[in-house]
């Protein structure tokens, strides 16, 4: 009888390590997985603004001022500085900031970009340039409807510059048909590098992302572009920072909010003789626009001036025409308001097939210049214009016109000429 026993005691242990050994081998095996992990942009150097003494000038694209200093941007480097003199300028410093594409000056505070942030600079002394306030992402946050504008991103960790594959090899089983991959969590959750992909950065800087635009509008206020179809109106008074995101939806202010077109988008932001300008392209590269929002007493206009075939790289208007007028890098046009003031429409669109590489174009009077290898006066009117006279000698990348004064910046330094007889402009010495 014991016998027996023994016998079926050893049969089940028998069956049940059968068992336990079929369990182990049917439904757990040895797997190689993968997880991605997002390696985030390192902002201590990029973040990083400094002063130095000198720095030559490449690729100025615009010039700003306030009562003592000349502000010339550099793009992608940084800003030149200039002290005002008696008879001219003198360079003083160099303000290095990786980056920069867009900037504006309210008396002693300089608003510019940091890649995607917004940046308050003290520059009552440029010499001793300091931070006064850092917006993290202000220029990376079109949440509504324009989400494709913005670089991809994670709140509190910043842009995704790249992916790092970690591969772990290991036993599953049904139950747990994952690996357990929490140690690595904790090791690659905080990945970084320092280094921009190239395929964020082209020949036009100004065209890539972050899309970005910053101008002073009025004493104290500098405008940028807001979430969708609003401006983000930045003010920084007394140490305190402040934005207030002003939509179509909420009290209109004295310049219609831009208009985001569905294939397209903004360039930047300049004024002239109180219009607001928003150059654009369409995402074909081969047609452009500008907004141009002209304030006046009695009404808003925003108009829109499109061009097929090049992309307007400047424009100014001329209230004696209602007519703007622009530069295609090619030739120059004119844009004619609709002659009933009920329409915000072009009516008229002329081009006066004058060649010409210029990049800037200014009312001066009844006069229009261009600038670029040489300075040329025009005086147009609705059907033609007419040559006055060419300065060879005056060239220049971007220019600012104070009353009656040009300042023009291009490789060799900041220039200052007498516009107020345009027949006859003589550079202060």
């Amino acid at each position: 009888m014991k016998r027996y026993f023994y016998s079926f005691i050893l049969f089940v242990l028998i069956i049940s390590c059968e068992d336990y050994s079929e369990d182990l081998y049917r439904y757990s095996k040895q797997i190689t997985q993968s997880k991605e992990y997002p390696v985030y942009l390192d902002m201590s150097e990029i973040g990083n603004i400094k002063v130095t003494d000198i720095a030559t000038i490449v690729s100025p694209f615009k010039i700003v001022s306030n009562g003592k200093y000349y502000f010339v941007g550099e793009m992608s480097e940084g800003i030149h500085v200039y002290e005002k003199k008696t008879k001219g300028v003198e360079y003083l410093c160099f303000i290095e900031c990786k980056f920069v594409k867009a900037f504006d000056v309210v008396n002693d505070h300089l608003f510019c970009n940091n890649f995607v942030d917004l940046v308050v600079l003290d520059v009552s002394n440029p010499i001793q340039t300091n931070i006064l306030h850092r917006q993290k992402s202000h220029f990376n946050r079109f949440t509504k409807y324009k989400e494709y504008w913005n670089i991809l991103s994670v709140d509190d960790k910043g842009c995704i510059v790249d992916y790092y594959h970690h591969w772990l090899t290991g036993m599953v089983t049904e139950k747990e048909p994952d690996l357990d991959f929490s140690e690595e969590d904790k090791l690659f959750e905080n990945l970084t590098s320092t280094v921009i992909p190239e395929t964020w950065l082209s020949d036009h800087p100004e065209r890539d992302r972050p899309y970005l635009g910053i101008v002073k509008v009025g004493e104290d206020k500098i405008y940028t572009y807001g979430e969708y179809n609003s401006w983000a109106i930045c003010t920084y008074q007394s140490g305190v920072f402040d934005v207030e995101e002003q939509d179509l939806w909420s009290t209109v202010g004295p310049y219609p909010t831009p208009y985001y077109y569905s294939n397209a988008r903004p360039v930047g932001l300049f004024m002239k003789d109180d219009v607001l300008y928003m150059p654009g392209i369409w995402d074909n590269l081969e047609n452009g626009y500008i907004d141009a929002a002209l304030h006046v007493d009695e009404a808003r206009f925003a108009y829109s001036i499109h061009h097929s075939g090049s992309f307007p790289v400047d424009a100014t208007y001329m209230p004696q025409f209602k007519a703007f007028f622009y530069l295609t890098g090619q030739s120059i046009h004119g844009a004619f308001r609709h002659r009933d003031p009920v329409y915000s429409t072009i009516e008229i669109y002329k081009d006066y097939q004058i060649s010409t590489d210029a990049v800037a174009i200014e009312r001066v009077g009844s006069h229009l210049i261009t600038l670029g290898n040489g300075l040329t006066v025009y005086l147009p009117d609705e059907t033609d214009i007419e040559f006055v006279k060419e300065y060879p000698d005056i060239s220049g990348v971007c220019y600012l016109r104070e009353d009656d004064v040009l300042i023009v910046a291009n490789t060799e330094g900041l220039f200052l000429y007498d516009v107020e007889d345009v027949e006859n402009i003589q550079r202060f010495r």
